[in-house]
């Protein structure tokens, strides 16, 4: 007995969103985040009574 051949549907392919991003835009959001970072290191160094 000759083995059964399938076939895939290609219409459930999923649809992936892209959004562009310039290297100013990516390096603004890298030194937003340090940034952010840096201000909560900063008031738990002061709140720990270690100063």
């Amino acid at each position: 007995m000759a083995p059964r051949r399938t076939t895939r549907s290609t219409a459930d392919q999923e649809t992936v969103n892209v959004t562009t991003v310039t290297n100013a835009q990516l390096q603004a959001m890298i030194d937003q985040g340090v940034t952010a970072a840096l201000a909560a290191r900063d008031a738990l160094r002061s709140t720990n009574g270690d100063d």
